[in-house]
């Protein structure tokens, strides 16, 4: 379980500013949703979360932990514990979306099967 922190956080895409000053709290076990149009930036936030895409403004903090573009350390710690599972495409056909899930964890973790 996570928690996860963004205070103020910005980006934008040359001209295009698709996160304004998004402050957001999620507590360890709370499941939220995030839903909007296509382009309203849901995908971009997730990345900000597990370090795919970097805020340019603000602050992600997640456990503890604020990712920062300049500590590739940082972001390898966060990754360990952040997964996501990408909408379009990564995914394997021939495994169920369980499957396609738990395979990262238990093949770069070690996690058992249980």
């Amino acid at each position: 379980m996570l928690h996860v922190d963004m205070h103020c956080v910005n980006k934008w895409y040359g001209d295009l500013h698709v996160l304004r000053d998004i402050t957001l709290g999620v507590s360890p076990g709370e499941r939220i949703v995030i839903c909007g149009p296509s382009g309203s930036g849901k995908s971009t936030l997730l990345r900000c979360v597990n370090g795919l895409v970097h805020h340019k403004l603000g602050r992600v903090i997640v456990e503890g932990v604020e990712l920062r573009e300049d500590h590739p350390r940082t972001l390898d710690h966060v990754r360990q514990r952040v997964g996501m599972v990408f909408q379009q495409w990564n995914l394997f056909p021939h495994l169920t979306v369980l499957e396609n899930c738990t395979l990262a964890p238990m093949r770069v973790l070690k996690i058992a099967r249980n």
